[in-house]
Parts: structure tokens; C-alpha cells; sequence
């Protein structure tokens, strides 16, 4: 950073420590005093603000896709379901309709639990157990 940045930004962190209670339209007039383009330092402020803004967005929107798409590729469908499909799905499994493999881990996995009483979230991961504990 330049001196002359360095400078300007120790005098603003200064002055802004020294502006509890001011308005904003008091702040901008002293600001302004004292040679700053309040207008310009708004918009490249918000200029950084939106940018980091977009970026959590994209970040969010991209584990989002990345979840979507390992849902859809899981043996049972997405498991975006409701939990009467759900709770069908899991006897299904424990029928063997998906292989004696799986349906020997869906008992082991549920041995000592009645899969009605299980909350949705809980039979969700009980299948994404069960999904992960074979490949397709």
C-alpha cells in the first residue's frame, strides 16, 4: 500500500473512532472537510460489499448443486421423498428388492428401531448410509 494510502487510512480510522453519536449527514460533512469523496468511498465500498456478497451466493449455489447431484446419482432416487415414501422405500430395501447385500445391512442398520418412529431427517440418513454402504 502506498504512503500516501496508508496515511489516508490511518487518519479515517482515527476519525471514525471519534463519531459515535454523529449523524451520517455530520460524518460526511467532516469527511468531506477533510478531503474525502464520501460519494466515491460509498461506491467502492459497496462495490467490495456486493462483490463478497456475489461470491458467498455462488459458493452457496455451487454446494447446492454439488448436493443436488449426488442425491439424484443415490440408488433410491434423490431421497428428496416424503417419509411415507420413505418408510416404503426402507421396506423395500429390507425386502431384498435391492439385493440381499443391502437388505441384510438395512437390518443391521435398523436391528433395534421401528423405522416409523424415525423422523424424516433420521431415515434420510439411514438410506444415505445404506446407499453409501455399496456402490450402484
Amino acid at each position: 500500500m502506498k504512503n500516501k494510502y496508508r496515511k489516508a487510512l490511518e487518519n479515517l480510522d482515527m476519525f471514525l473512532a471519534d463519531t459515535q453519536g454523529d449523524s451520517g449527514n455530520t460524518v460526511s460533512e467532516q469527511l468531506q472537510a477533510e478531503g474525502v469523496n464520501v460519494e466515491r468511498f460509498l461506491s467502492d465500498l459497496n462495490d467490495i460489499v456486493r462483490k463478497g456478497y456475489q461470491k458467498s451466493l455462488r459458493d452457496i449455489s455451487s454446494e447446492e448443486r454439488e448436493a443436488i447431484q449426488l442425491r439424484a446419482s443415490s440408488r433410491f432416487g434423490g431421497l428428496t421423498q416424503t417419509k411415507e415414501q420413505m418408510l416404503k422405500l426402507v421396506a423395500r430395501v429390507q425386502r431384498g428388492e435391492f439385493g440381499e447385500a443391502l437388505s441384510q445391512r438395512a437390518i443391521a442398520r435398523c436391528r433395534n428401531q421401528d423405522p416409523a418412529k424415525l423422523s424424516e431427517e433420521d431415515l434420510r440418513s439411514w438410506l444415505e448410509d445404506i446407499d453409501a454402504s455399496e456402490p450402484n
